[in-house]
């Protein structure tokens, strides 16, 4: 610094003093600093700059350079570029930390490109998980074929991951959706990496042997948690071959023989998977079966269940044209009511819905689409619990309320209910397709927010803790002092669209029929549903954490801008001019009547 100082004396031989080249050699060297070394200081309440202790730990898990490429640039509209502009921040705060080995770009790919050229590009993303957005018009603006790609792709080790950035949820402005969507950044970004180094080292079960939704109806929500999970199907019908097949080796190794033997044997193969989906059994359940989830749990064992009380089909009602609903006799109500909830025997109705498709008389033409009570739009009940926080509507069809218990030891989380205009159908439910021409009184619809999905965390006693005989000679345990659980009264909450004809198979959430009948495509929010109960129960990197972060978004007032748009260019453009003036006007008069003297 020194030698610096002495040189610049030399060439203005003396004429600057040292503090002042000192500081203009500090500023320079800060300038310089600041080009290579990436830092801010985060001054904000919320701390929306600092990134989380989860995202830094999966950060240190990253060996090779994940490069993203984010398609969110050119000529976009301002919402756009505060979500662009985020982005860019949030990559560079994940760089802080990683290092070399998080790099990114920003592209605009449509740019100088055909009509042609363009929807190949956009059929491409479409086809590898990236959404695509049109802006919205407003109302001095003309129409426009602009389309943005608000996501990009993540290329690691050879793979390559999709990443998309703008959270749409219906009936939002798409202010609010940019808003809520520079919320949930660092957890999209921390997710990709996520999918990027996922080892599979935590193990899932989808259950079945009791008549459970097949592999084709949950392709799609295992498909997508097979990115994250070792997952796989687990019979847990003892009179099932195939359920004795599971654990038959370990029978013959351990030379004992008996059925407490094999019960042993099931619950330790069983406790080996971090989690369970009970996803829509249609079958009664034994005892020595209940016994063995029950000690699944008490082993620390988490479980996702989907579990209706009633059986209601769309298939029969279209077929009959009206049916009457019949309790399905699982025979787990009394497990459930000892956990907290009980799934009750009803329907719940609803008229904020989702609809089906009618033939219209004579056959012809495209089908309508009418609004079905009976396929209720449920949404969060606690909108900053990680887990629905930001969610749009889940799809439910068929689904029952949920009651919870008075259970001290257990905290009960409500996580979707009913909308305000809704109310309950006991058992036996006629469920007749005649009510489609009939306008819903709202005046009747006098139940609302009925809970249909609710999370369960705290104690856990054993529903056994005062049985005998089932116990001798197992391994048995009476309560699990930290366990959660979450109970869904809907199992098509988790099942995907299925085409008869060629096995094709829709994502979770899309409905095909309704996006035929509109033109566009109608996606629920179904599938983040169901990835955040499994990551909010089974993630060791913790990352749902993040989704809790609220980042206040200081922006102007819309209103005030409007009605107040002269005075504040003129305070703006004028005032600051008019101020100079002044200042030069009376400083020029004070100065003649100085010397004038």
């Amino acid at each position: 610094m020194k030698l610096v100082i002495n040189w610049i004396n030399k060439l203005t031989k003396g004429k600057i003093s040292a503090p002042f080249l000192l500081f203009i050699t500090c500023v320079l060297v800060a300038n310089l600093l600041a080009d290579v070394v990436y830092y801010r200081f985060d001054l904000t309440k919320e701390k929306r700059y600092t990134l989380a202790e989860s995202s830094k730990k999966l950060l240190a898990k990253v060996d090779d350079v994940a490069f993203f490429t984010i398609y969110l640039d050119g000529e976009i509209p301002a919402d756009y570029k505060r979500l662009k502009e985020a982005t860019r921040d949030m990559l560079n705060e994940f760089r802080v930390i990683a290092g070399s080995n998080i790099e990114f770009e920003f592209e605009d790919i449509l740019k100088a490109k055909d009509i042609k050229e363009k929807d190949e590009i956009l059929k491409q993303f479409v086809s590898k998980g990236i959404e695509i957005s049109r802006p919205e018009l407003k109302a001095d603006e003309a129409p426009s074929d602009r389309y943005i790609i608000p996501g990009g792709m993540v290329f690691y080790k050879g793979q390559e991951y999709p990443i998309n950035l703008l959270k749409k949820k219906f009936g939002n402005s798409i202010e609010t959706d940019i808003n809520e969507s520079i919320e949930l950044l660092e957890y999209e970004i921390g997710n990709v990496i996520r999918k990027c180094v996922a080892g599979k080292e935590v193990k899932i079960a989808m259950i079945s042997g009791h008549g459970e939704l097949n592999d084709l109806e949950v392709a799609d929500i295992a498909n997508e948690l097979g990115t994250y999970y070792n997952v796989s199907r687990f019979n847990l019908n003892i009179n099932d071959t195939n359920c004795l097949k599971q654990v038959g080796r370990s029978v013959l190794d351990s030379g004992v023989r008996g059925p407490q033997v094999l019960i042993t044997k099931l619950i330790e193969k069983l406790t080996t998977y971090k989690g369970i989906i009970i996803a829509k059994p249609r079958t009664h359940f034994q005892d020595i079966e209940k016994f063995i989830i029950d000690q699944y749990v008490m082993n620390g064992g988490k479980v996702i269940w989907l579990v209706e009380s009633l059986n209601a089909e769309m298939d029969s009602v279209g077929r009959y044209g009206t049916i009457f609903t019949y309790d399905y006799d699982l025979n787990l109500n009394d497990l459930l009511f000892r956990y907290g909830v009980r799934v009750n025997l009803d329907l719940v109705q609803d008229i904020q819905c989702h609809g089906i498709p009618v033939m219209l008389k004579g056959g012809g033409g495209k089908p309508d689409f009418k609004p079905w009570i009976f396929y209720p739009l449920v949404n969060a009940a606690d909108s900053m619990h990680p887990i629905v926080k930001n969610i749009s509507s889940v799809w439910t069809q068929f689904t029952s309320s949920i009651d919870t218990t008075t259970n001290p030891a257990i905290k009960k989380t409500i996580l979707l209910h009913s909308s305000p205009y809704s109310r309950t159908a006991g058992n036996p439910v006629n469920v007749a397709l005649e009510i489609l021409g009939i306008q819903p009184n709202p005046a009747v619809f006098n139940k609302p927010y009925q809970p249909v999905a609710v999370l369960l965390e705290g104690t856990f006693r054993s529903f056994y803790e005062h049985v005998s005989g089932i116990k001798q000679n197992i391994p048995y345990k009476s309560k699990v002092d930290k366990n959660s659980m979450i109970v869904i009264s809907d199992g098509d909450i988790i099942r995907n669209q299925v085409k008869k004809e060629t096995g094709e198979i829709y994502p979770l959430g899309f409905d095909r029929f309704a996006s035929q009948a509109f033109g566009e495509p109608v996606t629920f929010a179904n599938k983040k549903f169901i990835l955040n109960c499994v990551d909010y129960l089974c993630d060791e990197t913790n990352l749902i954490e993040v989704r809790t972060k609220d980042v206040e978004l200081r922006l102007l007032d819309k209103a005030r801008i409007k009605n107040e748009k002269l005075y504040w260019q003129f305070l703006n453009m004028v005032a600051p001019i008019a101020a100079i003036l002044a200042f030069g006007f009376v400083n020029a008069w004070w100065r003649r009547r100085k010397y004038a003297m």
